[in-house]
């Protein structure tokens, strides 16, 4: 049986999912929040690596979706 990643219940002021839920139809509010979490953590990479390795915008906008992509690959 494949292992699930530990979960938190949270309290989130629906009107918040006003708008992802539109451009996402269908999608379960829990994969849209964790596909915004990532993303999140994608773009804190980016600047991360930007700031520490001097990249130029380019460089650590690849950096970034990298981590994105990668964080991705491991929630599935």
């Amino acid at each position: 049986m494949p292992q699930t990643a530990p979960t938190t219940v949270i309290e989130l002021d629906t009107s918040l999912l006003e708008r992802p839920r539109a451009r996402h139809p269908g999608k379960a509010d829990r994969e849209m929040i964790e596909d915004i979490a990532q993303i999140d953590l994608g773009f804190s990479m980016l600047r991360q690596a930007q700031e520490r390795n001097a990249l130029s915008e380019d460089e650590a906008t690849e950096l970034g979706v990298h981590a994105v992509h990668e964080a991705r690959r491991r929630s599935r």
